[in-house]
């Protein structure tokens, strides 16, 4: 059994400006926070396997990649089935801080869209 201060995690990603802070990872399951500062963003892509993002933080914009876009906010969590594309924007004025989870292991495939 393994647990994490969300609070603690948050604050120690902003101090030492890391973007990605592993929380919990085996063979077949990862958790972690990505911390965004106001405008950051990722690219466009998929991922081999299901995962979620919890907003703990702030507020994103995720598109897919037919232009689809929803804004989300603290409290609300997203759903991307596997090699679903996406990209989630910070559109708020403070950090955007999500929890993720998918299920494999840390290092799985990073597929970006082609322009």
């Amino acid at each position: 059994m393994e647990f994490a201060n969300i609070t603690d995690t948050m604050q120690a990603a902003k101090e030492e400006n890391k973007r990605f802070v592993p929380l919990f990872g085996s063979g077949t399951f990862r958790s972690w926070i990505i911390y965004f500062r106001p405008g950051e963003q990722t690219d466009m892509h998929y991922h081999l396997s299901p995962e979620t993002f919890l907003v703990v933080q702030g507020k994103a914009s995720v598109k897919g990649l037919k232009g689809e876009e929803r804004t989300i906010e603290k409290n609300e969590i997203v759903f991307f089935g596997a090699k679903d594309y996406y990209q989630i924007t910070n559109v708020g004025d403070e950090p955007l801080v999500l929890v993720g989870n998918r299920s494999e292991a840390f290092g799985g495939a990073h597929v970006t869209a082609k322009e």
